[in-house]
Order: C-alpha cells, then sequence, then structure tokens
C-alpha cells in the first residue's frame, strides 16, 4: 500500500466521478478526456487480479506535475467506479545521475533491476519493449513460483504499456502507482518502453528517485534491440538472486498465460494493510 501525503494541498484540487455506465460528473479539466482515459486504464489494470492475484485494483495515483488520484471501486457486474482529483502542482526537476559508458544495454538493464529490487524491496519488477519483449526481469527464487512468475511476466507487462498509453503524459510524468487489496504495482515510461514492478508497500519519494535512474542508466542503450527474456520454461532459473543474470541473452519460447486461479506472482505473506482515510473527507468540500 503506498502511504500519502496527508499535507492540505496548495493549488484548489478540480474533482470528478464516474459511474460504472461510464456517466462523468464534475470537472476533469479535460473535456472529459481525462475521465474516459483514467476508466479504461482502471479496467486494464483490474485484470492484473486474475493474473497474478493482487487483489481487486482500490487506488490510482500518478507522480508527476500534474497529479491524479482515484478511488476506485467496482459494480457487481465489475464495471469500474471512479472518484478522482487533479492537482497541479510544481514541476519535479528529475534527479541527475552520472552515468559511466561501456556497459552494455543487458548489464545496465541487470543492473536497474538490482537498484529496484533493494531501493523498492519488490516481490517482482521487469522491463517490457513499446514491441511486448519482457528484456528484464527479477523474481524470487522459489521452485515453480519462479515459473509462474516469469509466465505470467509478458501480460502483466501489456497491461502495463496499455496502463501508460491511456494516460497522456502529463499525468503520468514520473509513473503510475496501482494500489491493490495486497500492495502496490509501479508503472513507469522508459522511452517507448515500461517498467513495472510489485512491492506491499511504495514510498512515492523513492519511487520517482529510482525511476530516474532506470531512465539515466537505460538512456544510452538500444532497450529495444535488448534479447528477449525466457519465459514459461520449465526450468527454475535464479533472477530473484542474481538480477544481472536475469538480462543475459537467452532464446525465448512463446511464453504461456497464468492460470487464473494461482496466484504465482505473490511469494511473501500479505503484509497487513492501513486502513486508508478517505482523501475526500481530509480536503472537505
Amino acid at each position: 500500500m503506498t502511504e500519502y501525503d496527508a499535507s492540505p494541498p496548495e493549488t484548489q484540487a478540480r474533482r470528478f466521478t464516474v459511474a460504472a455506465d461510464g456517466t462523468t460528473h464534475g470537472d476533469d479539466g479535460a473535456d472529459g478526456r481525462l475521465a474516459a482515459s483514467l476508466r479504461y486504464a482502471c479496467r486494464v489494470a483490474g485484470q492484473l487480479e486474475f493474473l497474478t492475484g493482487a487483489g481487486d485494483l482500490e487506488w490510482v495515483s500518478t507522480v508527476s506535475s500534474t497529479a491524479v488520484t482515484a478511488r476506485v471501486g467496482w459494480s457487481d457486474a465489475r464495471e469500474v467506479t471512479l472518484s478522482a482529483e487533479v492537482e497541479t502542482g510544481q514541476a519535479r526537476a528529475p534527479k541527475e545521475f552520472t552515468v559511466v559508458g561501456g556497459a552494455d544495454v543487458h548489464a545496465a538493464l541487470g543492473h536497474c533491476m538490482q537498484r529496484v529490487r533493494q531501493m523498492l524491496g519488490t516481490h517482482w519488477s521487469a522491463v517490457i519493449t513499446g514491441d511486448k519483449r519482457v528484456v528484464a526481469a527479477a523474481v524470487p527464487q522459489s521452485g515453480s513460483a519462479v515459473l509462474d512468475a516469469m509466465a505470467a511476466l509478458p501480460e502483466v507487462g501489456v497491461r502495463a504499456l496499455a496502463v501508460l498509453g491511456a494516460l497522456e503524459e502529463p499525468y503520468r510524468e514520473t509513473c503510475v502507482l496501482l494500489d491493490y487489496t495486497h500492495g502496490t504495482m509501479l508503472v513507469a515510461a522508459v522511452g517507448d518502453h515500461a517498467l513495472y514492478a510489485f512491492a506491499d508497500k511504495l514510498d512515492p519519494q523513492v519511487v520517482a528517485e529510482i525511476v530516474d535512474e532506470v531512465r539515466a542508466v537505460l538512456a544510452p542503450g538500444d532497450v529495444a534491440r535488448a534479447d528477449t527474456i525466457a519465459t514459461g520454461e520449465t526450468r527454475v532459473d535464479p533472477l530473484g538472486t542474481d538480477p544481472a543474470a536475469a538480462s543475459a541473452p537467452v532464446s525465448a519460447p512463446a511464453s504461456t498465460a497464468l492460470p487464473a486461479q494461482q496466484a504465482g506472482m505473490r511469494f511473501r505473506a500479505a503484509q497487513p494493510r492501513e486502513p486508508r482515510t478517505s482523501r475526500w473527507g481530509r480536503r472537505g468540500g
């Protein structure tokens, strides 16, 4: 679960709601385009429950100069409902990193997976290219759970790309955070590609710094030409132990989808989630 800043906003937030039938009330600041695209992003992100066992999507927030925060609900027919607000604040200057040249793209991807895991405490993380190939991954070494996770990563990655594609860049400059019943998924654009990862809890400030680092490290390399990571193989690959090995060149057989009843993306017992106070209650009006 992501922790949100409870301090009063410096600017007046725009608020809107979306009903299960798509009817929008309020002002999204974009003549309804944001409401429609956010609803679509939530429908796509909500499908992760069937791939990962993460539970229902409950909140969506973006780290951006124009930030969106939405409470997500689900009707009996599994249609999305939203209570959202949009705040425009100061643009965040990306943290600068000095990147030493010479490392190939696979070493750079391996480094990024290691940093994401170390700094964010993720259960798993991956990079998927714009043409829907997983080119880096880090998952714990845990018998058949590794197989399940690697099989599901491409399907999850495709949805991560769809979430980014649904939201215009001003709303997702740094990243999108998707809060589920059992944890939070990070989705961030890296050029035409996407970094995505899952953890029990994420600190948006730390997330922003890691996203800056990943973008800086991968910028010199041609991620689009990186080798595809094997998915759905029968062997156990120690990706969680040595993330650099996850980006080593390997041939990739056709990936297989994770059955809906499995929750192979979860490796540790779910941590208790603290009750979240409604933003609407704090802000009033």
